[in-house]
């Protein structure tokens, strides 16, 4: 099988990391595998060395006479599939919430695609229910696919140094308004100086609203910015917090949580859609309504204050990581793209 992704960057992100370990996993089966981007350089081509180790082939321009499907990943692969649908079958691997439907809605060969996609793939069924459920209800039965991202274990490794003393908060993820790290950092503020707690954002700063980022100034011993950050240096934060917490206001199924539930880390969400039952509040997480600071706030300092409440939302979250390893996701991703170039065959 000769498949071509489709993506706009190679940066930091949710969604090209699940792409690199997707197509990882396909190249290990026997799969060849190419990458097609944009020219790109600096933060938007920081994973390019990964996906090269990974075994699979970076282009710029596709001839599609060398390969059998394409893989659009993101709605920001739109103009790319553009060029490609009618040449090739396609499959849109859609990772975005409402900002992606507002892409397609903006877009002027946005409806056309979802239309013409053998398949469209999402990473969780509430997100296409709840979030893209109007935009589909015209496409033929069985066009939409749930495959949970993949999600690899972690390997053994070191821990990220910690002031003694502290407890970390972890959130991974770039830095922006959609994803309301400003919340966090109110939050963690209103626990007062007293808390032993430390507050880390890994991930690029594209803005933090106010009043984080005065906040967050303020006090820059507890609230540390460290930028984006390569996938080993994630991990040994990830092995040396004590709580994850992404605060997002609108999300699809994102990635980081499950990283940190691999590693049994309790984890405090906002409660979105897209994580209807698999983050359920007191069995698997925290969950608190999206922009309510006061109740993320709660969440933390119950956290703080027992250890045991700590253990047994990490113990419960490990479990909920197991949905994601690569025995479950990549056969099924294996298989959609089987029975896509099997049905055009036909």
């Amino acid at each position: 099988m000769r498949v071509l992704f489709v993506i706009h960057e190679l940066a930091l992100n949710g969604a090209v990391t699940a792409l690199l370990a997707q197509a990882g996993a396909l190249a290990a089966q026997g799969a060849r595998v190419s990458v097609l981007t944009p020219t790109l350089t600096g933060e938007a081509a920081a994973l390019r060395e990964a996906f090269t180790e990974a075994g699979v082939t970076l282009i710029t321009s596709a001839d599609t006479a060398d390969h059998d499907i394409a893989v659009g990943c993101t709605v920001f692969a739109t103009d790319a599939l553009a060029a490609l649908a009618g040449r090739l079958p396609f499959v849109w691997w859609i990772h975005e919430g409402m900002a992606g439907v507002r892409h397609v809605l903006g877009h002027v060969d946005g409806m056309r695609l979802l239309g013409a996609a053998a398949r469209l793939v999402f990473p969780a069924r509430a997100t296409a229910e709840q979030v893209w459920g109007g935009l589909l209800l015209g496409l033929p039965p069985g066009r939409v696919e749930v495959i949970p991202a993949l999600v690899p274990p972690p390997v053994p490794g070191p821990a990220a140094e910690k002031p003694a003393g502290r407890l970390r908060v972890l959130c991974v993820g770039s830095v922006y308004p959609r994803k309301r790290q400003a919340d966090l950092v109110a939050a963690v503020t209103a626990l007062g100086p007293a808390a032993p707690v430390e507050c880390v954002f890994a991930g690029s700063v594209v803005r933090l609203d106010a009043p984080g980022d005065r906040l967050a100034a303020a006090d820059t011993e507890r609230f540390r910015f460290p930028g984006g950050l390569a996938p080993d240096s994630v991990q040994a934060l990830y092995r040396s917090a004590d709580i994850f917490a992404l605060p997002s206001g609108e999300e699809s199924l994102p990635i980081a949580p499950i990283e940190a539930a691999w590693h049994g880390l309790p984890l405090v969400l906002s409660d979105l859609p897209g994580h209807a039952g698999l983050w359920r509040h007191g069995l698997t997480a925290l969950l608190h309504p999206p922009g309510d600071v006061e109740l993320l706030a709660w969440s933390l300092r119950m956290l703080i204050e027992s250890p045991r409440l700590r253990g047994r939302l990490g113990a419960a979250a490990r479990t909920v990581a197991d949905r994601f390893g690569p025995a479950r996701t990549t056969g099924l991703f294996s298989a959609l793209l089987a029975e896509v170039l099997a049905a055009r065959a036909a």
